[in-house]
Order: structure tokens, then C-alpha cells, then sequence
């Protein structure tokens, strides 16, 4: 197993071959390529870690080329899931929808702690062999998956020990 770090944005040149690919499904579904949906699009390639439509907005308003109404930023996410760029997650589903870069990154999984929201990616071919036995067992060909584990992290369980189970107010890491 190997745990991974956390994902940093792209770089430049990975983000000209993402946009390029969003430029490709825009065209495809007949829209017209704008500055405010690339705009969105480098923003969400470039955050690192998880994000929700909220954080992308908030890091947006700095920018005065583009709009950052959550409404506009709602309506540009699915081109780029579609376009393969980033992926909705499971993670911290409480909270609300959450997304992940997918492009030029190496598939993984995810352990979630419930109490203070930390995430910890992880890849485990094991994991991986067991899902395609699984799948050619039951003669399924699998097109992708979401694996993430819940469960509490250490220091969540020593400040629930230390404090006779009261949570300990960390700040939820993403």
C-alpha cells in the first residue's frame, strides 16, 4: 500500500493539454468556448486537495475576468467531469458535493476520518485485483469505481481517549 501526498494543481503545460480536451467536448456538444468556463476549469486543475463549488468560488473572486456566482461555476463543473478532468468524490459527502482533479492523475482511494473530516489517499493494488476478480466473477466489466474507507484517525482516537470521548475540534484537512 502507498500512501499517496496530497495533489498538487498542474502545471502549465498540463493545463493547456486539460483545456484543450474541455475546448474538444465544448465544441462536440456545439457551445461556444468562453474565458469564464477556461477560467473555472484552471481553477478547479489547479486546487489542490478536495474542493467543493463553494471553495472554488470563494477562490475565484479575486478574478476580475470572471463571474464567480456559484450558479456559473455549477453550470461549467459537469463539462469538465465529462471532458475527464476532474471527478466528484464521496468525500465528506456531508458536506455537500466535493470534486477532485482526475486528469494526469494516478487513480486512487480514499480513507475518511468521520470525526474531524481528514482524508488520506491511498493506492493498494490488492484492492484493485480483488474489484477485477470480482467484477469477472460476477461478468462485469467495470468502467471505474469510488473506494473510500470511514472510519477515525489517531489523533481523533487519543484526544477521545485523552478526553473521555469528546471530539477535538481539529479543523477538517482536505
Amino acid at each position: 500500500m502507498r500512501r499517496l501526498p496530497t495533489s498538487p494543481g498542474l502545471d502549465e503545460r498540463g493545463l493547456q493539454r486539460a483545456l484543450e480536451r474541455l475546448r474538444e467536448v465544448v465544441r462536440a456538444r456545439g457551445l461556444k468556448n468562453s474565458s469564464v468556463r477556461e477560467i473555472i476549469a484552471r481553477a478547479a486543475l489547479t486546487y489542490e486537495g478536495h474542493f467543493s463549488i463553494d471553495d472554488l468560488v470563494r477562490g475565484l473572486r479575486g478574478d476580475a475576468l470572471v463571474d464567480a456566482h456559484p450558479a456559473t461555476v455549477y453550470r461549467v463543473l459537469p463539462l469538465l467531469v465529462e471532458a475527464g478532468l476532474i471527478e466528484a468524490t464521496l468525500v465528506s459527502s456531508k458536506a455537500g458535493s466535493r470534486y477532485e482533479r482526475c486528469f494526469e492523475r494516478e487513480h486512487h482511494d480514499h480513507l475518511v476520518c468521520t470525526k474531524c473530516g481528514t482524508v488520506v489517499e491511498f493506492c493498494f493494488e490488492a484492492i484493485e485485483v480483488l474489484q477485477r476478480d470480482l467484477a469477472e466473477r460476477f461478468g462485469f466489466e467495470l468502467t471505474g469505481h469510488v473506494h473510500e474507507l470511514f472510519g477515525t484517525c489517531r489523533p481523533c482516537k487519543q484526544s477521545d481517549k485523552a478526553s473521555g470521548g469528546a471530539t477535538h475540534g481539529r479543523a477538517p484537512s482536505r
